[in-house]
């Protein structure tokens, strides 16, 4: 990737009941750590409320220079990533151009969400980790996203681009965040 960027998002995807990276969640850190490497941004944000621990560990344990690696461990989903990545991260640094990294299985409704909740004014891309799944578990979570993806499009026709206020309301009333 020749652009540069100011950060690049890692989206989580789980951990093992052993605490260790899922097969997907570690396709998605290796590849941030390889936009990384090639200069494609100075710094890797790693987000996802278990996880994101993880995957920070994993990055400095590949050679990672760890004040280059950001945690946010708030976000419980999608929508979580960008709003949380957006409020800790890329307003108070002035921030405007982030990589996404997450799975083709779920590239689709990424941009969405992240094109929802950033708004006009910031340059994203997106890219696909390695596949890892085999070909059953990728067409289920191919099936899976379809449906999320329709979801999120509707609700997303409610709010403003960018819109922080409403966002951040929805945010607070999702029955997973009200647990923490």
């Amino acid at each position: 990737m020749a652009e540069k960027f100011d950060a690049i998002v890692v989206l989580g995807a789980g951990i093992t009941p052993k605490g260790n990276l899922t097969r997907v969640a570690k396709s998605r850190i290796d590849r941030a750590i390889e936009l990384y490497r090639s200069g494609s941004a100075p710094r890797i944000i790693v987000t996802g409320r278990k996880e994101s621990a993880v995957m920070r560990r994993y990055a400095v344990k590949k050679g990672v220079n760890p004040d280059s690696v950001l945690l946010e461990a708030r976000a419980l989903d999608t929508i979580g990533n960008a709003f949380f990545t957006r409020k800790m991260f890329l307003l108070p640094n002035g921030w405007r151009s982030v990589v996404i990294v997450t799975s083709i299985f779920h590239l689709q409704r990424a941009m969405l969400v992240f094109r929802k909740v950033l708004g006009r004014g910031y340059k994203t891309a997106f890219v696909a980790s390695r596949r890892v799944l085999s070909d059953r578990a990728f067409r289920e979570k191919m099936r899976a996203e379809r449906g999320l993806t329709l979801l999120t499009r509707f609700l997303s026709a409610l709010v403003a681009d960018g819109d922080m206020k409403a966002i951040g309301n929805f945010v607070k009333k999702n029955p997973l965040y009200r647990l923490y």
